[in-house]
């Protein structure tokens, strides 16, 4: 099954454990961006007001892969202000449609709340049920780990 796996990352966190799942995968990855810098403690103050507003903001995903090609896309992102970053959300609702027929959702976060109800809402902005989810909480936890027993039940 050809995978694309996709990420938006502020920290390189999300980064680490998409890789890790397309490694396991033997995926393609490809990064997804708006362009805006948000590293340090002036980026997480920026993402947090960006998490309110209600515009979303224009997407690149470098190397424009061609989604028709691939089987499956797994979307990793962070979660900001208590929900799905809007990079995200701003993804999911301008390329849900071309995306192939499985699309699963990774949520990287560093607290212990579950978001379902947000995934539920990035359902609605793809425009289909998503093939699945997994929330992997990156504060004290062996992240890749997680990210490694995602990737073998995908596998199954």
């Amino acid at each position: 099954m050809r995978t694309l796996c996709l990420y938006y990352t502020r920290t390189n966190t999300t980064k680490a454990v998409m890789e890790r799942i397309a490694e396991l995968l033997g995926a393609d990855t490809a990064e997804y961006t708006d362009g805006k810098e948000r590293s340090g403690v002036l980026g997480y103050i920026g993402a947090c007001f960006a998490s309110f507003g209600r515009k979303l903001p224009g997407i690149t995903v470098k190397g424009n892969p061609d989604f028709s090609t691939y089987d499956r896309v797994v979307i990793g992102m962070p979660i900001w202000a208590e929900g799905p970053c809007v990079v995200g959300k701003a993804l999911v609702s301008r390329y849900g449609a071309s995306f192939p027929g499985e699309v699963f959702f990774v949520i990287t976060q560093m607290g212990k709340a579950d978001y379902t109800k947000k995934v539920k809402a990035l359902d609605e902005l793809l425009g289909r049920p998503s093939a699945g989810h997994v929330f992997i909480r990156t504060k004290d936890n062996d992240y890749i780990k997680d990210a490694e027993a995602f990737a073998a039940g995908m596998t199954k």
